[in-house]
């Protein structure tokens, strides 16, 4: 991930940093790694549910 685009952990809510703290020692990683995972997942469903289905590109 590009250093401009670093996810940073201090701007979140104490009850979310707990969540992440949690389940980064679930997973086996860092906050900073578990932070970008449920970033890119949050994304990637987002993205899945822009465009409703059949309207794919021809």
């Amino acid at each position: 991930m590009a250093e401009s685009n670093q996810l940073e952990i201090r701007y979140i809510s104490p009850k979310v940093r707990q969540l992440i703290k949690m389940y980064a020692a679930v997973n086996n990683c860092t906050q900073s790694e578990m932070l970008e995972r449920i970033v890119l997942e949050w994304n990637a469903q987002q993205s899945g549910s822009e465009r409703p289905p059949g309207d794919e590109d021809e």
